[in-house]
């Protein structure tokens, strides 16, 4: 096991297309990492990188203390798990499990009890003399898993090993990754574009986009004070809603106006925002930061939408309520018991001390946060 460091790493493919770029990231040793973003983002690119499947253009990858830019694949003592599985059809189970030791020429014994070893962990020693058609997905995802395991690697790439499964199982076997990894604590790199698999899975997450890292820290973190608005909208589901306006202070006070409505902004984020007076912003508000009821954190009566109610989801404890605001479509995500009618007019209350200032554009920098806290941590 051991840490594994990117230093200004970059892919540019032919005609000049980027890959990833300029990628400065440090995965500690046993810590599991997760590559978020959307397709085409460069966390698969990254990822291959690691793996020896993509040269590297320029910049440096280490995996403890070796530097292995030009390190064949086969010798960076790595395992990677792909999407499709990758099983060989005509192998039963055990041999699938074992058909990488034996090319490295481990002895038999030796083989077996790695084989043994991995298959009661994953749950699948029943299933050793089967062959890949007699397997369901899932189960076939764990022999991908368990041919991963018996290399015993410094460290695990995964890249999408979920996306064929079901929406149930996806659930089940993202429960027993995390399980596995705090079992085996193996340095670990995973790749999806499911946000919500990156916020369960991850120590940290990486969100990733046009080939950039955009923010490095804690699924929280990342959640509750995003560095930018792509951030901000790609993580949270429903995602979060953005407004466009302006700021505008008096008497040391700062107001966000747009959309027909004026909102006094939080005095904790004044410093901040003092100095954008009178420049044009986005607010962001997340979706379970809405409420028809005014009462407990939504308590603030002066801030509020007026809104149009048009669609009503009903999600069993909650319910998400779409709405028209001008010209403007939002989603409120409230109590399943808070009486909403379509085809409404009515008061949306926010819980201001959670809303965010945007600049303009889709990477606009989250202007609630210090210039510390809105950089990239890596």
């Amino acid at each position: 096991m051991a840490e594994v460091v990117f230093k200004d790493t970059t892919k540019i493919y032919d005609g000049g297309i980027v890959g990833a770029k300029s990628i400065n990231l440090t995965v500690r040793d046993r810590e599991f990492i997760v590559l978020v973003g959307p397709s085409g983002c460069g966390k698969s690119t990254t990822l291959r990188m690691v793996a020896g499947l993509e040269d590297i253009t320029s910049g440096t990858i280490h995996i403890g203390e070796r530097l292995i830019n030009n390190v064949q694949p086969k010798d960076r003592d790595i395992a990677m798990v792909f999407q499709s599985y990758a099983l060989y059809p005509h192998m039963t189970v055990f041999k699938n499990m074992a058909f990488g030791l034996k090319l490295r020429k481990f002895p038999k014994e030796d083989i077996k009890q790695r084989v043994a070893h991995a298959a009661k962990i994953l749950g699948i020693s029943e299933l050793l003399d089967r062959k890949p058609k007699a397997l369901s997905g899932g189960q076939r995802q764990r022999v991908a898993l368990g041919r991963a395991i018996v290399r015993e690697p410094q460290a695990f790439l995964f890249d999408e090993p979920l996306s064929n499964l079901d929406a149930k199982l996806r659930v089940e076997t993202r429960a027993e990754l995390k399980s596995l990894h705090r079992r085996l604590h193996t340095t670990t790199i995973y790749v999806t574009h499911d946000q919500e698999e990156a916020m369960t899975l991850g120590d940290r997450i990486v969100v990733m986009f046009e080939g950039v890292i955009q923010q490095c820290a804690a699924p929280l973190e990342v959640y509750d004070y995003p560095v930018n608005r792509f951030v901000a909208g790609f993580v949270g589901t429903p995602p979060m809603n953005f407004l466009e306006g302006k700021l505008t202070g008096s008497n040391g006070s700062v107001w966000w106006e747009g959309a027909g409505a004026k909102l006094k902004l939080p005095d904790a984020h004044n410093q901040y925002l003092v100095d954008h007076a009178g420049k044009d912003v986005v607010l962001g508000v997340r979706p379970e930061h809405m409420s028809s009821n005014h009462e407990g954190r939504f308590g603030d009566i002066d801030n509020v939408l007026s809104v149009e109610v048009s669609v009503v989801e009903i999600l069993g404890d909650t319910k998400d309520v779409h709405m028209k605001i001008g010209d403007n479509t939002l989603v409120a995500r409230v109590n399943a018991h808070e009486e909403i009618s379509e085809d409404s007019q009515m008061q949306m209350y926010l819980d201001t001390d959670k809303l965010h200032i945007f600049e303009p554009g889709d990477i606009g920098v989250n202007l609630c946060l210090s210039k510390e806290a809105s950089g990239v941590s890596a």
